[in-house]
């Protein structure tokens, strides 16, 4: 009698403790598909971005240190076509390019014309690969968002010769010499859309940058930030070029590609990674 309650006893708490387990493991999915649900959601209202950081075509007035112009032969010129179907496989609502807010209308005026046949496209890459990748996909216009910001060396390699931190200026000489040999190689050696893989690679994004982080971060003494500031301003130029992107994006957009100079692409990266609203498309997968 004694082991029969015993037993029956004993098969209530496990049959009790058998529908809890269950009742928790049916309570723990629904929370993870709940989860999953909402990531997929989320994932969905993303509006992708891709970023692709380009090399000059034509050498930059701008730049200290700029690579070779691109030698456009017949076969770069198909290359270039190559490119320019993968970009329009996108399938982006908007391409954004490097001129000036203030140009906008001229430079659609330029592609305008360029769709009636009365533009000839010029060496650089807003024509060759913007406005060939808008005519494919029939878009109106392309959306200008550069910022020219302030961005003057002078000073910091005056302060550095001040300071006796020569030593800085050649080493960045030195460095940046190296950087545009291996550019100017690959872009002769490689074709057009590997080439754009090699510059839009994070170890190639990331030399570019520490122009500004290693280098030019150094120079000054005590209060004078002089390099500091220096960069300071680099990122606010890209700032600003951000804020020009995210004014541009309207109701229905949901592929937008930016078509920029490589040395912006670190920081614009960083400020689109976080930012929820976006989801950034490595280069890669769009140049396979």
């Amino acid at each position: 009698m004694s082991h029969s309650r015993l037993s029956s006893g004993y098969d209530v708490r496990y049959n009790f403790k058998k529908t809890e387990m269950k009742t928790y493991i049916l309570i723990l999915n629904t929370i993870l598909f709940s989860l999953a649900l909402n990531a997929q959601s989320e994932t969905e209202h993303k509006i992708k971005i891709a970023l692709l950081g380009t090399m000059h075509f034509s050498p930059s007035t701008q730049d200290e240190y700029s690579n070779e112009e691109l030698n456009l032969t017949v076969q770069k010129m198909n290359e270039i076509d190559d490119v320019v179907t993968k970009l329009a496989e996108f399938e982006p609502t908007q391409i954004c390019i490097e001129v000036p807010t203030s140009k906008s209308e001229k430079i659609n005026e330029h592609y305008k014309n360029y769709l009636k046949g009365s533009y000839e496209l010029e060496l650089n890459e807003i024509d060759l690969l913007g406005f060939q990748t808008a005519k494919r996909l029939n878009l109106e216009k392309l959306t200008c968002i550069n910022y020219l910001g302030k961005f003057d060396t002078k000073p910091s390699e005056e302060k550095a010769q001040k300071y006796g931190q020569e030593e800085i200026l050649k080493s960045m000489d030195y460095y940046a010499k190296d950087f545009i040999e291996e550019i100017n190689s690959n872009s002769k050696r490689l074709s057009v859309l590997e080439n754009l893989k090699y510059v839009n690679a994070d170890s190639t994004l990331q030399k570019n940058l520490q122009f500004y982080t290693k280098f030019y971060a150094k120079i000054g003494k005590n209060d004078d930030y002089v390099g500091t500031e220096l960069v300071s301003e680099w990122y606010k130029t890209n700032l600003h070029i951000y804020t020009n992107i995210l004014r541009k994006i309207e109701k229905d957009d949901k592929v937008i590609l930016v078509i920029f100079g490589q040395g912006h692409i670190p920081i614009l990266k960083h400020l689109f990674e976080s930012n929820s609203d976006f989801e950034v498309i490595p280069i890669d997968q769009i140049l396979r």
